[in-house]
């Protein structure tokens, strides 16, 4: 496809750039345009240059000399593009006709930052060596002037320099933009969402196709629908601010990344892209249907390929709907057949190299205010996806066979941190984990044996491996369940009841099975407030906990006011978001220091 408007990382900044100009951009800002301009201004600055003047009537470029690592000439006093065909390939020759033609035409295209007659074009060699024709043409003389830069070194150092961190290695073949519309190209966005969702917050994607592109490339031609194209992405630009990640995913795909807080991106994509363009005297009325996706930023945030997956998947829902629809990520979009068998693969794959990991939930004295303990939490870290939630995983660990393998990770790696931590912070003896079980491991046999060889390996305390389990999974065998909770308690772990309140039988079995800890299901507890039947059955619980002399841990606590209001009833412990998420080993660390008042390295502060 040929480039009927290319300039690159946002045309004005990069013209500023090119000319020398001084160029200011904010650090807090990670957009493409002010960053990748950034970098390409000051290896313009630094870069050896070769003057060129393009004869319009002959089509031919002569060469003041040649460039250490891109000899175009090849000792030639003129070369025509044919002669330059050797050195690029066919779709950047395409980029720099299309350059040419632009500034011969004498014209400028609004929104491009450059000038009539003025030319600025980034094209890649074969041998990879990043390129910069700029110039304007002259009109007494039928030519175009300017000077030829090669970037690659200047680009490559400036990147190492400033943004390693960021964006990783540096591919000179692709700078992560594409030049057409000077937005993200994929793998830019895919880098600069990174980036973003790495920021605690609620984010919005919206990705649209572009309807019916192949027939109107067909009816128009490429430089055609190229220009459409290039409307269209210089539309998204006026339409969003420089916080956005916008980005040009493919041929006709666009994509825009923002906080939720922003006007609903959708409807804004919409008002932007969906208006007539007048191309070659006809009236071009863009459609698009559009996938959306939301998702939290921050510690444990999707990976940006993951969330990008997500929202192609919306969009294929949407176009079934038929042209101009929308659609919102769902669950149950991931039940192709072909995806499950992936994930499948990729969950087994998981247990044995180490992805599947333990986060750390606080549980806090609700009296005191310190922390209590933890609840062990499993995570998935996928190579590629990042944190893959627990809901997507945990029921296909169980249909796999695999939950008594999830809890062997969890238990093992658990007691190791405590055992760590009881030395680091010189926990007291009542310091706990928590770990859920599942039925399937209260019926393997060697389940008491393993939890009695944790706990005496890695010398803990009476009751502080903590073992949860729910009353489903107890009632399927509830007298079974009472010898092996009985032989647990006895190794040494303690015993919870999770999600207390919401089964039938709790009470006619809870004073035969050996629990020392009720956790109040958190759908009571969220509902204090606004129901009252919520709070008189957390008032219940708590004295029934209280006759039966059990700890009683409330979930769901999820503000200071329910804490408050807790502690009033007299409940024990509280756990929940308004304390913390679920924290990876470092910043649980950092939350039980300061809890207990202490530094990282355990000591008094």
């Amino acid at each position: 496809m040929s480039n009927v408007n290319l300039f690159g990382f946002r045309g004005s900044a990069l013209l500023k750039a090119a000319s020398g100009n001084e160029m200011k951009f904010s650090p807090k800002s990670e957009g493409a345009g002010t960053r990748s301009a950034g970098l390409v201004m000051g290896a313009l600055d630094a870069a050896g240059q070769v003057a060129w003047r393009y004869d319009l009537m002959r089509a031919r470029f002569e060469l003041s000399g040649k460039l250490p690592h891109a000899d175009l000439s090849g000792g030639k006093e003129r070369v025509g593009l044919s002669d330059l065909a050797a050195h690029f390939d066919l779709r950047e020759m395409e980029t720099l006709s299309a350059a040419l033609k632009q500034a011969a035409s004498g014209q400028a295209v609004k929104g491009s930052g450059l000038e009539a007659g003025e030319l600025l074009c980034l094209i890649t060699t074969r041998s990879k060596r990043l390129l910069c024709f700029r110039g304007r043409r002259s009109a007494s003389a039928g030519s175009i002037l300017g000077t030829l830069s090669d970037l690659t070194e200047e680009v490559k150092r400036l990147m190492n320099a400033d943004t390693t961190e960021d964006y990783g290695e540096f591919n000179v073949h692709d700078l992560h933009i594409d030049p057409l519309t000077g937005l993200y190209n994929r793998q830019g966005f895919l880098k600069a969402a990174q980036v973003m969702l790495r920021l605690p917050g609620d984010y919005d994607l919206v990705v649209g196709d572009l309807n019916r592109f192949r027939r109107l490339n067909e009816a128009l031609g490429h430089e055609r629908a190229d220009l459409v194209l290039s409307i269209l992405g210089q539309r998204l630009r006026e339409v969003f601010d420089d916080t956005a990640v916008v980005a040009r995913l493919g041929e006709d795909e666009f994509a825009v990344l923002t906080t939720r807080g922003f006007p609903r991106v959708s409807e804004r994509m919409r008002l932007g892209l969906e208006r007539a363009i007048s191309v070659a005297g006809f009236d071009i009325h863009p459609t698009f249907s559009m996938g959306a996706v939301s998702v939290e930023g921050g510690e444990g945030a999707l990976d940006s390929g993951e969330l990008l997956r997500r929202a192609e998947m919306a969009v294929e829902a949407a176009q079934q709907k038929g042209a101009g629809g929308v659609a919102s990520y769902k669950r149950d979009l991931e039940s192709d057949g072909l995806t499950q068998l992936a994930m499948e693969a990729e969950l087994r794959k998981a247990f044995v190299s180490g992805e599947i990991c333990a986060w750390y939930q606080p549980i806090v004295d609700l009296k005191t205010g310190v922390i209590a303990g933890f609840e062990a939490l499993a995570r998935w870290v996928h190579p590629k996806r990042g944190i893959v939630p627990p809901d997507e995983f945990l029921g296909l660990a169980r249909d796999l066979g695999l939950l008594c393998d999830l809890s062997t990770i969890m238990m093992s790696s658990t007691v190791k941190t405590l055992a760590k931590w009881r030395t680091q912070y010189g926990l007291a003896d009542t310091f706990f984990i928590s770990v859920n079980l599942s039925s399937a491991d209260i019926e393997r046999s060697h389940l008491v044996e393993d939890v009695s060889r944790l706990i005496r390996d890695n010398d803990l305390p009476l009751k502080a491996l903590k073992l949860e389990v729910t009353e489903s999974d107890v009632m399927r065998d509830p007298q079974a369940a009472a010898r092996i909770l009985e032989s647990l308690r006895d190794a040494g772990a303690g015993i919870a009841l999770d999600d207390f309140g919401t089964g039938f039988s709790s009470l006619s079995y809870l004073a035969r099975l050996p629990f020392d800890t009720l956790k109040i299901d958190r759908s009571f507890v969220i509902t204090m407030k606004t129901e009252q039947s919520s709070e008189k059955i957390v008032r219940s619980i708590l004295t029934l906990g209280r006759d039966l002399g059990l700890d009683v841990v409330a979930e769901g606590v999820e503000d200071m006011e329910l804490a408050d209001r807790l502690a009033g009833l007299g409940c024990d412990f509280g756990q929940g978001w308004g304390y913390a998420k679920a924290l990876k080993v470092a910043d649980a660390e950092v939350f039980m220091a300061r809890s207990l008042g202490q530094d990282i390295k355990g000591n008094v502060a």
